[in-house]
């Protein structure tokens, strides 16, 4: 198990930062980069093999999985200690009590959307239609995300030559008729890996948190721009929303969307990071917004 300095006031379980903690949350303090993107990699692995007293391997591995969370549930102590030594490597950080961190509410699946009405206009998936000014979205906040699927797969199976031989031999030395054997079912999981896009949309009434899956989304508000590939659709419709919502805080995967770069460079392993992204850009728009 890792050890970090003990002003960090908690024990971690795990290297990707799940936490046992040994004080109330309401006394501890996380570090956020304050910046919309996120510092150079090889600078947070830095910071934070010097600050948790890690290699850089294992200082590497807890990077990868911070999404510009420089440090959670610290002591009081330990956060002034961590932002100072960002701010020596000139990263810019904002340090906020945990309990503020923002709920990770349960996102609105939309179906359908309009852009050319002067706001941004969607309809949900139980038909319920809303309207939000373009200004009025805090963050968007798209990735491509690996999901595994498992099931279970019944097959039939006839005995084996090596059990089919044995068989045959014990009749031939016992004259007793057990016969070759009998087919039986078996089962196996079968698991497969595929990608999927997503697209959050947060906005400020009542931090409302909107999602666009491409599978299940009418792109027809693209109009002339609309293609039949549902992936290029994603891109030009993530593309559409920057352009209309300027404001609006952008994570990685859509900054590489807006810069023609690969998604998969993103380097998202599954939904925890990108929740853990949209997060801390969540908590940095609220800021803004609240002064």
């Amino acid at each position: 198990m890792l050890q970090y300095p003990e002003s960090f006031n908690c024990r971690i379980r795990d290297i990707r930062g799940k936490r046992i903690m040994s004080e109330e949350t309401s006394s501890l303090f996380s570090v956020l980069a304050a910046e919309e993107r996120l510092p150079d990699f090889a600078l947070t692995v830095k910071i934070l093999s010097e600050f948790c007293r890690l290699n850089s391997n294992d200082a590497g591995h807890i990077a990868r999985h911070c999404w510009g969370f420089m440090g959670e549930n610290l002591s009081p102590a330990a956060a002034a200690s961590l932002a100072e030594k960002c701010g020596t490597y000139g990263v810019k950080t904002i340090t906020l009590p945990s309990v503020k961190m923002a709920r990770r509410e349960a996102p609105v699946l939309i179906k359908k959307a309009d852009l050319g009405t002067g706001a941004f206009s969607y309809t949900g998936g139980a038909g319920l239609g809303a309207n939000a000014n373009f200004s009025d979205i805090l963050v968007l906040s798209a990735a491509p995300i690996k999901e595994e699927t498992a099931k279970i797969v019944k097959s039939v199976e006839s005995p084996s030559s090596g059990e089919k031989a044995l068989r045959l031999g014990i009749m031939a030395a016992t004259g007793l008729p057990i016969g070759i054997g009998k087919s039986k079912e078996v089962k196996k999981e079968v698991k497969t890996s595929e990608t999927a896009f997503r697209l959050d949309i947060i906005l400020k009434q009542a931090n409302t948190r909107l999602r666009l899956n491409p599978a299940a989304f009418d792109f027809s508000c693209l109009k002339e721009k609309k293609t039949y590939s549902s992936q290029m659709n994603f891109k030009v419709m993530c593309a559409e929303l920057a352009a209309l919502a300027p404001k609006a805080l952008k994570n990685t995967g859509l900054w590489a969307i807006i810069e023609h770069k690969p998604l998969g460079a993103a380097a998202y392993d599954g939904m925890e990071d990108f929740e853990k992204e949209t997060s801390r850009l969540n908590m940095l728009a609220l800021e803004r917004t609240n002064g």
